[in-house]
């Protein structure tokens, strides 16, 4: 798959490795061009404020048909809902009218594949004069993203621990990406699957949000290790013989409990499904009384 036009000249970069010696599996990639990916999702990854912190006040309009022109509704100023898909605070999921999948068509060596697209579903509280919100996200075929197909999971959903399943939809987003297999394209794909993971969720639901991208051990901090420390946090990707892949980066939380953690995906061959495991490996020191 070629790159895709475009790109910030340090998102490209991820597709080439920073230290690629001969006859070597393992490829590693600046930290600096990791960090502008997942601004860079970030950025797209946005809700509107109406959906972010649900309001009453939802104007009149005709009843879409589809994902689409429910979004289609939004830009041009308003959507609309039935009673059990309307933006709300109530603790009750409804339908997002942002498309995620918007996010990955400048990235550089992977994408979505044809005919399919994603579907995000929000739950709000409020409490205390603060939002609290889950989300979940499903990649499905585009003739099943009906509006009125996308409404009927909602009424088998509960609370935050149990969304929305959409008839349809598959078990993993992630089984609807395709790519060009590189090592730059599973860095890609390990950045991705976390930030859409974290799309949508905001207060005491927050999990990758609190977390920062390092290549070095944070200098502000005493840190007390729980393992031998790593040589390198620089990201980095093994190619495997067998044709399966590891991606391997580092994130520091950056609110109790503050932590260094280390992140492993394994990919098998031919997909961006990954087996994700994370470890803390290391803690603040805490100060002397």
């Amino acid at each position: 798959m070629p790159n895709k036009p475009g790109l910030q000249c340090p998102v490209e970069h991820l597709v080439k490795p920073a230290v690629a010696p001969a006859m070597s599996s393992q490829l590693q990639f600046p930290i600096t061009s990791l960090q502008t990916l997942r601004r860079s999702l970030k950025q797209q990854l946005v809700l509107p404020m109406c959906e972010h912190a649900p309001t009453s006040d939802v104007e009149d309009m005709a009843e879409p048909d589809s994902l689409a022109s429910l979004s289609n509704l939004f830009r041009k100023g308003g959507i609309i809902h039935d009673e059990g898909s309307t933006p709300n605070a109530n603790g009750r999921w409804f339908i997002s009218t942002v498309d995620a999948s918007t996010a990955l068509k400048q990235l550089p060596g992977i994408g979505l594949k044809p005919n399919y697209g994603l579907v995000t579903y929000l739950y709000r509280i409020r409490r205390a004069n603060t939002n609290h919100g889950s989300s979940v996200t499903w990649a499905m075929a585009n003739q099943l993203s009906t509006t009125s197909n996308l409404e009927a999971a909602l009424t088998t959903a509960a609370d935050h621990n149990t969304p929305p399943y959409p008839e349809g939809a598959l078990s993993n987003y992630m089984t609807a990406i395709t790519g060009n297999l590189t090592a730059g394209s599973f860095l890609i794909a390990s950045i991705l699957q976390r930030e859409l993971q974290e799309f949508g969720r905001c207060g005491k639901f927050h999990r990758w949000e609190h977390h920062r991208l390092i290549g070095s051990v944070p200098q502000q901090r005493q840190w007390r290790w729980r393992m031998a420390q790593p040589k390198s946090l620089t990201p980095t990707v093994h190619k495997l013989s067998n044709g399966k892949t590891a991606v391997e980066f580092y994130p520091c939380r950056i609110v109790p409990p503050i932590g260094i953690f280390h992140h492993i995906d394994r990919y098998p061959a031919n997909s961006y499904v990954a087996k994700a495991s994370d470890q803390a490996i290391a803690a603040v020191t805490r100060k002397a009384p």
